[in-house]
């Protein structure tokens, strides 16, 4: 079965009664548009700074958001975001590659420990050019380090390659 808008209403009602469960509420915030449902991961909960391996405190959080989406077969996106403050590691010559990465150890996650259809998730990377906040201050900048696990709607799947 695909999950319809109301769907997403108790999708997002589920995670965020665990985060407020959780004391989790600041590591993770949910929106639905007309792309569907969007829960963000925030670099603070999931990564190191200018790391893309999954903190493995974060796993139990990530297993109950996947469960949740587990019994819909939208296609699911990863998208990786970051802030605009230039990173030049020996892994990540720019916030191309650690946007992309994150978004990549997401799907790998999801399609080793869930039912994912590898048919239905893709993982895509926006660097620094799809901010939610202003990249000036340090709490916009927090803002904009983020994964977004994207479940789609029907109008979502036709807007997307």
């Amino acid at each position: 079965t695909r999950a319809d808008e109301k769907d997403f209403s108790q999708i997002k009602s589920s995670i965020e009664a665990y985060l407020v469960k959780q004391g989790a509420q600041n590591k993770v915030s949910l929106t639905i548009t007309r792309r569907g449902l969007i829960v963000s991961l925030k670099e603070a909960g999931f990564f190191e700074s200018g790391h893309a391996q999954i903190k493995p405190v974060a796993y139990e959080l990530i297993n109950t958001i996947a469960e949740s989406m587990a019994q819909y077969n939208n296609p699911l996106r990863l998208e990786g975001h970051t802030d605009n403050i230039p990173i030049n590691s020996g892994q990540f010559p720019s916030n191309w590659e650690l946007s992309t990465a994150r978004a990549v150890n997401g799907l790998k996650y999801l399609i080793s420990h869930f039912d994912v259809d590898p048919d239905k998730i893709s993982a895509t990377g926006y660097a620094e050019f799809r901010p939610l906040a202003d990249n000036n201050t340090p709490e916009g900048r927090s803002k904009n380090r983020r994964v977004d696990l994207v479940m789609l709607s029907g109008d979502g799947e036709r807007g997307e390659p």
